[in-house]
């Protein structure tokens, strides 16, 4: 059976849910801050690979990058990833659509994704995610009509392993590290005085990641994991129903983003003394990451259920962060764009003058950027350039009564 049978089309954009869409929109906000750290080139690394910046402005962002950024957005975002395929393949069941067709389309979709994100890494930014997603959503698809008790499974046996992964961000910390000048070590590129140069390096930046995809999927999946678990009740569509879980998950899960990024967060502020207890810090900001990215996600659940449950319009804010949002693939390519032009030796060389204070700005100055692109693409009715390829690369041409919209 052929993927563009009749039926199996996008979501129209009046049919998607409200609260994941706006935690994705304001996920990539902490994303750009995340990232333009690597951009960062000339000075000493600490904790969490962050330049030793002494400046006030800087002490401030690194602490609250510490508590609330840093591990903190790719989970949500991972587990916002998987809550949308379960949807996508609960829209296409309850249309009849057989299994075999939806697990065809969800292949074709994370082939295209794969696609775009290696594009991704070796012309812009060798930090790419969208290719991890994309090998992760193979495993969501052989879990996808798994019970759930096999999820809590894969969970409990990822999880520790993407929690020591993430001890290392303690390393240039621990004293075993000798990195001066985190642009060599993490990205060369920003250092080329030439575009051509940068893009030549750009590659040997990012094939090492390509090679290690299947080690990186392990840290996404205990995210997507609790994605999947969440969207099988349905918390973020309908928190009304389960306002009392909803409210626990987003205390604990912002609770912990807190707690656990106290030890690095003292650490950036007033400075520490290399030992490898830092890899212990590491290990517990890794950890409690992944619980931060289940209670953003529901924060953001209770935060649009009232529009969403008396089925109004959400104000101007949550509209801004749910076209985005819509949109996020587009947003998150826009950021590697905006930063190239700003950062790198090459273009207007920022990456080795501000300190994080600054970057914390530009990044969040380019999300700005991005929201604005979103708010006017959504009231033209038009969707994310990205969106558009990859829907069409995996749907086909849609039909004229579906071409009338813009889709999820």
């Amino acid at each position: 059976m052929q993927l563009s049978a009749p039926g199996l089309q996008p979501t129209a954009t009046q049919a998607r849910a409200l609260a994941p869409d706006a935690a994705r929109g304001f996920a990539l906000l902490f994303i750009a801050i995340a990232n333009l750290t690597v951009y960062l080139y000339g000075r000493e690394q600490g904790i969490l690979f962050r330049p030793l910046d002494p400046g006030v402005g800087d002490r401030i962002a690194d602490v609250l990058g510490a508590l609330f950024i840093d591990n903190r957005s790719f989970p949500l975002f991972s587990l916002l990833f998987a809550y949308g395929i379960h949807q996508l393949v609960t829209r296409e069941e309850r249309r009849g659509t057989p299994w075999p067709v939806v697990r065809g389309l969800l292949a074709k979709r994370n082939t295209w994704l794969f696609v775009f994100g290696a594009l991704h890494g070796l012309l812009l930014f060798m930090g790419d995610i969208m290719h991890t997603y994309a090998l992760a959503g193979f495993v969501l698809i052989l879990l996808m009509r798994s019970p759930s008790w096999v999820l809590w499974l894969v969970f409990g046996i990822t999880a520790p392993l993407a929690i020591a992964f993430g001890s290392g961000d303690g390393a240039a910390a621990s004293g075993l590290s000798e990195m001066e000048t985190g642009a060599i070590v993490q990205m060369p590129s920003v250092l080329s005085e030439t575009f051509l140069d940068a893009q030549a390096a750009r590659v040997g930046e990012f094939l090492p990641f390509l090679a290690f995809a299947p080690l990186t999927v392990l840290g996404v999946l205990p995210p997507m994991m609790l994605g999947l678990i969440m969207a099988r009740h349905q918390l973020l569509e309908r928190p009304w129903e389960h306002a009392r879980t909803v409210r626990l998950i987003a205390m604990a899960g912002v609770a912990a983003a807190v707690i656990g990024g106290i030890p690095f967060a003292l650490g950036l502020a007033f400075g520490f003394e290399p030992g490898p207890g830092w890899f212990l810090a590491g290990s517990l900001h890794s950890a409690t990451g992944i619980l931060a990215g289940a209670g953003y996600a529901a924060l953001f659940a209770l935060i649009v259920a009232r529009s969403q449950q008396a089925g109004t319009a959400p104000g101007p804010i949550v509209g801004a962060l749910t076209a985005l949002g819509r949109r996020s693939m587009s947003g998150y390519l826009a950021q590697s764009v905006i930063f190239l032009l700003l950062m790198p030796a090459w273009s207007l060389g920022l990456g080795g003058t501000v300190g994080t204070g600054g970057a914390f700005l530009i990044g969040t100055g380019a999300w700005l950027v991005t929201l604005l692109g979103a708010v006017l693409l959504e009231r033209a009715g038009k969707p994310g350039p990205a969106e558009w390829a990859i829907r069409r690369l995996s749907y086909g041409k849609p039909p004229a009564s579906a071409a009338q919209h813009p889709h999820s």
